[in-house]
């Protein structure tokens, strides 16, 4: 188990594709840092709706971050479905007693590479923050810590939901963009009021807290409490393994 781990992270840290788009996200980081906190100045020197005060600003911006749900869905979909595509991984992967090993293998790892990008795309606006932001509070080392965590547990769920469609279409493009178009969906349905009791986007947001800086109140009314947002995040993540696995299992029995 160790030694597979192992290899899928030299794997996964090898693959340009990761560097590129690790690339991509602190770049778009930087450009909505850029849009919450320069823009204003030049449209609207009264602040408004834009202003967003430190210490919530930190909080803010690590949500802007972990928004970004297309890049452990990429990544997870590239770790599987790339290799699932292959007549030999494919049967390694769906015929083998290490099923589950293979599989653990690849959340455990693209999790990990995942939430290294988002904690450096998270320190990016974080700069900026500290630079730009009004306000003159700071986060303490317990702040810090929630920040870090909760992307972990996020991007762990998205890395699942990913593999999920890995394991079931068994091609990068089809999974890549089955994917992109579910966490399109799911933010869209977040209007409609029965959806909203399972929404992962709002009780991710749930998990950062509430928050009302320069304007950005809850349009859609209170967000739910930590501890719902705790469960119903942590039972997408359960779903997207057990769709995980079932893939691997049950599509060529």
């Amino acid at each position: 188990m160790i030694g597979l781990i192992k290899a899928e992270l030299i794997k996964t840290f090898k693959r340009r594709t990761f560097w590129v788009l690790t690339i991509v996200l602190v770049l778009l980081t930087g450009f909505l840092a850029g849009i919450f906190y320069l823009l204003p100045r030049v449209i609207d020197d009264q602040g408004g709706f834009f202003e967003i005060q430190k210490p919530g600003a930190y909080i803010f911006g690590a949500g802007q971050v972990m928004g970004q749900t297309w890049f452990p869905l990429i990544l997870a979909t590239m770790a599987l479905a790339g290799e699932l595509a292959t007549s030999a991984w494919s049967t390694t992967l769906t015929r083998n007693s290490r099923r589950g090993q293979h599989l653990v293998t690849r959340l455990l790892t693209s999790t990990s590479a995942a939430w290294l990008a988002v904690l450096l795309a998270i320190a990016v606006f974080s700069v900026a923050t500290f630079f730009l932001a009004e306000g003159t509070g700071e986060l303490d080392a317990v702040g810090w810590w929630d920040i870090a965590w909760k992307a972990l547990l996020v991007q762990f769920t998205w890395v699942a939901l990913g593999l999920a469609f890995s394991a079931w279409l068994r091609s990068v493009g089809p999974a890549i963009g089955a994917a992109l178009a579910f966490s399109f969906v799911e933010g869209l349905l977040i209007l409609w009021e029965g959806f909203r009791e399972v929404s992962l986007s709002i009780h991710t947001s749930a998990l950062l807290g509430s928050l009302s800086v320069g304007g950005f109140g809850q349009i859609l009314g209170d967000l739910p409490s930590f501890r719902r947002g705790l469960i119903v995040v942590l039972g997408w993540s359960v779903v997207g393994v057990l769709i995980s696995w079932a893939g691997l299992k049950l599509r060529d029995a």
